[in-house]
């Protein structure tokens, strides 16, 4: 804030709220109005706004003073106007959600404010979360730990006439009775699901043959684990044995690529030069291998063949590679990583697609 000359910052979106006070409203749903806010001053702060009807005890936050809100969102700008007042961050430069707010609510702020400059806070805010602090990669450390154990109730429950949703089932009570918070997101793919990226778990019932997709991910005191592994239900093909090691050997080309200071574009290029060289190329279909990962799924830096960001120790990346074949199956093993001095370091530890299968 101080190297941009930002006089405050405002922010609704959840996770970053729960990364500056410890407090979100929801999990999912995070686009609807906003209806609590942080404001933050480089002096003063964070000042959080939550509705009135929710009571928090002292140890549930960490903000240097609450305020509950009056309903109606006028009320909300005029809590803001109020907090801005109090800071002495009346003008200059505000940093405020872009890519979150609705525009008629960015534009009734201008309105109401008309001497402040308000700037987009997402770049900022990206940059701010994409190296992890060392208490947040104790907890991403543990919700790796938890959806390791959520892809071996998964991989457990692949069997001939099981459905996609009992795999999910499954997956999901072993996460949150080992102490996930919520299941972010929960993708069990079968069959013709699984080549064909289907979004959702459906009753559909794994058949012999069948490549089975899991994509799952859990959250743990407010960060995001996220990993991917491919079971066989009975005998795999030979065609499909070698798209489980083509799809395993991209992972490790991709996790070796990591090192501080290399472009996170070198991932991509490391692990697509794997399927070419097996000749798989035109079965690489997704336009990434991989993303950052913490308060959300996806953050810095989004890993493809354009991505300029720069890997710097402390990132914790979601790795995930593949190869997809009509009629055959996929691989597309995921592993969480830290980035540190020496390279790369495993975070998810499960088996993966060739040795799992």
């Amino acid at each position: 804030m101080h190297a941009r000359d930002i006089a405050a910052l405002v922010v609704s979106e959840n996770a970053r709220t729960r990364y500056l006070t410890g407090y979100q409203r929801y999990f999912t749903a995070t686009h609807v109005p906003p209806v609590h806010a942080v404001v933050l001053t480089p002096e003063a702060g964070p000042y959080l706004l939550i509705p009135r009807h929710v009571g928090l005890a002292a140890d549930e936050y960490c903000a240097a003073h609450l305020t509950h809100l009056d309903f109606g969102e006028a009320a909300r700008i005029d809590a803001i106007g109020q907090v801005l007042h109090a800071a002495g961050a009346t003008k200059g430069r505000i940093a405020i959600e872009f890519g979150y707010l609705a525009h008629d609510l960015t534009e009734k702020m201008k309105i109401q404010f008309p001497a402040i400059e308000f700037v987009n806070a997402d770049p900022m805010m990206r940059l701010a979360t994409a190296t992890k602090f060392p208490d947040e990669i104790a907890l991403l450390r543990e919700a790796a730990r938890l959806v390791d154990i959520g892809v071996a109730a998964a991989t457990a429950a692949c069997q001939r006439g099981v459905t996609e949703l009992s795999v999910a089932a499954e997956a999901s009570t072993a996460m949150l009775r080992n102490g996930a918070e919520f299941i972010n997101h929960m993708t069990v793919r079968s069959g013709p699901h699984a080549y064909g990226n289907y979004p959702f778990p459906t009753a559909r019932k794994l058949e012999e043959g069948d490549c089975v997709q899991i994509d799952i991910g859990c959250v743990y005191r407010g960060y995001v684990s996220d990993t991917n592994r491919t079971k066989l239900v009975g005998r795999a093909s030979k065609d499909q044995l070698r798209l489980l090691d083509v799809g395993q050997r991209m992972l490790e080309a991709g996790i070796a690529a990591v090192v501080p200071g290399a472009p996170a574009s070198a991932i991509w290029q490391a692990a697509v030069d794997v399927a070419s060289r097996a000749g798989m190329a035109e079965r690489v279909i997704l336009p990434f291998v991989g993303h950052g990962i913490g308060l959300s799924l996806h953050e810095m830096p989004f890993i493809n063949e354009a991505a300029t960001t720069v890997l710097e120790e402390g990132m914790v990346l979601a790795i995930e590679p593949g190869v997809y074949a009509e009629g055959i199956g996929c691989s597309r093993p995921e592993d969480m990583i830290l980035v540190t001095a020496r390279g790369a370091e495993l975070l998810t530890h499960f088996p993966r697609d060739r040795d799992l299968n």
